[in-house]
Parts: C-alpha cells; structure tokens; sequence
C-alpha cells in the first residue's frame, strides 16, 4: 500500500522510535504550517497508522491541525511478530514513549494536544492516563473503546489461551475479525483486502491482557480526569457497545461528550458515517483550541 499525503496542505514525514525494550517502532507526522493544534493518533488491533488517511483528510476540512500516529509493535512498519506482544502492557509502556517523542517534536510548539484512539488503542490509551495524566493534553477522543469484546470468540480458544501462553507463546490465533464488521462500504473492505499491513493474528498474551485490562479499566475510569469525546456503534460487532457506556459514565470528569451513531460498523472513520463523525470530532475539538 502506497504511502501518500493525506491532504495537500500537509506536510508529510516519517521516522522510528525505540520502544520499551528497544522494539523499532513507526512515527509518522503531517504537518500543517497554519495548524491550531496536534491530534495524537493511536491504531486498533491488527490495523496500522495509515488506516487513518481518511480521518486526517476529513477533519483537515474542518480545522488547521497537525497530526502524528504511529504503529505499534506488531502492526504496520513497525517491528515485531504480527500480534504479538509478550504482554499487553508492552503496548503501554510504547504509547508512552510514543507520547514523549509526539510531544518532542519541534513544529508542534506550545499548541493544543488531543490524543485520539480506537478500539485495542483507545485501551492502551486510557492504561496509560491512569498511569500518568499528560498534562499537556486538552482532551481525549475515543473511537469505538474496547473495555469489553462483543465478537464471538469459539469457547476452546478462549480456555486454551492460558495454556498456549504457558507453552507455546508466540503462537498467534486468528482475531476473528471479518472486514464487513469493519465498514458498510464495499469499496473500502476490497482496499482492506489488499492492504498487506492489516493482519489477523493475536497472540494469547495480547488476548488474555486486552480481557484483564478492560476489567480494570472499568473499574478505574474515575481516575480519569482528562476531558472525554467517546463515539461509537450503538450495536457494534466487536466490541461492547454496553461495556464503552458504562466506561464513560465512570469517568472522572464531568467534561465529557457521548456520541452513538446507529447501524455503524466498527471503523467510524472508515464507515459510511465517516463524514458526520468528522464534523463532530472537529467540533467538539473546537473550543478546546480557540
């Protein structure tokens, strides 16, 4: 798949980072020299940071904004077995490091910061504000939150993920993601099949910490503080639609905004309701900025 500038006004770069135990991760930026602030974008599971070409351009539309993503270990450009992680919290020691490098960059100056992620993401996120509250961050945008998953997963994978983890590590297992839980627009799911950074792998570490994980963040949101825009499906089919709601009802701080969209798939950004939740994110970012 063909790397390309998301809109002509941005300029594009890229380079790597060292993550927690020196993995050679993916960082790439776009540049807006009128920007008004910095989105700071964090990937679902199985996806990558290109996957959001689509959102850069749409909300370009709508405000002067920098943007910085990147891919984590095991996805994209990034090194690592594809789905793997030794543990789920490698993921998050990475967003931190990945935050420190965002926040080191020279063009993003003394502007606003959101942080935005989706789904596997917005948890590794959210891991990592309870750990430390980035006081340079405006606010957080949440994309389809996984505190809970809705897909089904066959019951002998789910009480043979222990095992395999004891014994067989880095073995990955299908994800039992289909692309059609992903979006509505048949288009796109033909670019999804011939896109060879997207994969199907998980590993029973990333598994069984995604699940030991959403618990906790469940029952740790009102450590969250951090002003909140969570949107979603109201019937998505991977993760739970339930679980996300009574994460944000959980949440720390009264700055908060819930947006649910009916019939959407998974990947609002890559939906065919893509061009609503543009404006909407744009908007709610809005009086964050001016």
């Amino acid at each position: 798949m063909s790397r390309t500038n998301a809109h002509p006004s941005l300029n594009r770069a890229e380079k790597f980072f060292k993550g927690s135990d020196d993995t050679k991760l993916f960082l790439q930026t776009w540049e807006n020299p009128q920007a008004e602030a910095t989105i700071l974008i964090t990937h679902g599971q199985a996806e990558h940071s290109e996957c959001y070409l689509r959102f850069i351009h749409g909300v370009s539309q709508h405000l002067n904004l920098n943007f910085i993503a990147w891919d984590m270990r095991g996805h994209g450009k990034s090194d690592g077995q594809r789905g793997y992680a030794k543990d789920f919290n490698n993921y998050v020691s990475d967003y931190e490091l990945f935050v420190q490098e965002a926040l080191s960059l020279p063009f993003r100056g003394n502007r606003p910061v959101f942080a935005l992620a989706h789904s596997m993401g917005a948890l590794v996120q959210t891991c990592a504000l309870v750990q430390n509250k980035y006081s340079e961050f405006k606010a957080q945008i949440l994309s389809a939150p996984l505190f809970g998953l809705d897909i089904p997963i066959p019951p002998w994978k789910e009480s043979a993920a222990g095992l395999i983890q004891q014994f067989v590590p880095k073995l990955t297992l299908s994800n039992e993601i289909k692309y059609e839980y992903l979006t509505r627009e048949i288009e796109i799911i033909k670019e999804y099949e011939k896109d060879t950074y997207r994969h199907s792998k998980i590993s029973p570490a990333v598994f069984l910490g995604m699940n030991r994980e959403s618990h906790n963040m469940l029952t740790r949101a009102q450590e969250i503080h951090l002003p909140t825009y969570l949107t979603m499906s109201d019937s998505d089919p991977i993760v739970s639609t339930k679980a996300a709601i009574t994460f944000f009802e959980a949440l720390g701080t009264q700055e908060k905004k819930l947006k649910i969209i009916n019939g959407a798939k998974h990947e609002l950004f890559n939906d065919t309701c893509r061009e609503e939740v543009f404006k909407s994110v744009a908007e709610y970012c809005l009086p964050y900025i001016k």
